[in-house]
């Protein structure tokens, strides 16, 4: 039997990204919850705060990548299209041939069709995992260009203890450091530059 039910579905645009562990506290050696030596002024710790997703997404870096990834998004949903009319096409070429064709010749027709069907739906899904791979990728050489950045900034701030915003239930505005640590990243490391695991599979 053909089998092109469901190619809408498998072909519709799937969720890529998905924020990637902080590495706010790897950054400066420690782990929520450990007790960290060092005074600021008054006997306090000085303590700031960073959103590591607002941190990725606001650099250039993030930009760049957030870019490549929407172009290779759009150019794989119009060959996805493609693709489709072309299964339909042959698929209804076969439905009108059916009459005309011995059954063993129009069993092995529908057998070589779903061959096709189900190259194309494998190859599409290794396409679309490779957009979530090289975002995964690019996050990683992100945060890992970043760590002496984080210290820098947070030293020209008067900090001495960087933690992820999310593990803040009530701190005062100007605890965030995001705004200055993009600046910071951006003059540092620019966009990053051409990426080594490239966006879209040939």
């Amino acid at each position: 039997m053909l089998r092109t039910a469901g190619f809408a579905v498998f072909f519709g645009a799937a969720g890529l990204l998905s924020p990637a562990p902080s590495p706010a506290q790897q950054t400066l050696g420690f782990a929520l919850g450990e007790t960290v030596s060092g005074q600021g002024a008054g006997g306090q710790l000085s303590v700031r705060i960073i959103d590591d997703e607002r941190l990725f997404r606001g650099s250039l870096f993030g930009e760049r990548v957030a870019a490549e990834i929407e172009s290779a998004s759009r150019a794989l949903e119009a060959e996805n299209d493609r693709l489709l009319e072309e299964l339909t096409a042959r698929e209804a070429e076969l439905t009108e041939l059916r009459n005309e064709m011995t059954v063993e010749a129009f069993r092995a027709a529908a057998n070589a069709f779903d061959v096709q069907a189900e190259t194309v739906r494998r190859n599409q899904a290794e396409k679309r995992q490779r957009l979530v791979q090289f975002e995964e990728s690019e996050r990683r050489r992100f945060f890992s260009s970043t760590p002496e950045i984080l210290q820098d900034v947070l030293e020209s701030l008067g900090g001495q203890v960087l933690i992820d915003a999310r593990a803040v239930i009530i701190g005062l505005p100007e605890m965030d450091m995001t705004d200055e640590a993009i600046a910071a990243i951006d003059d540092a490391i620019g966009d990053g530059g051409p990426a080594p695991f490239p966006a879209a599979l040939p």
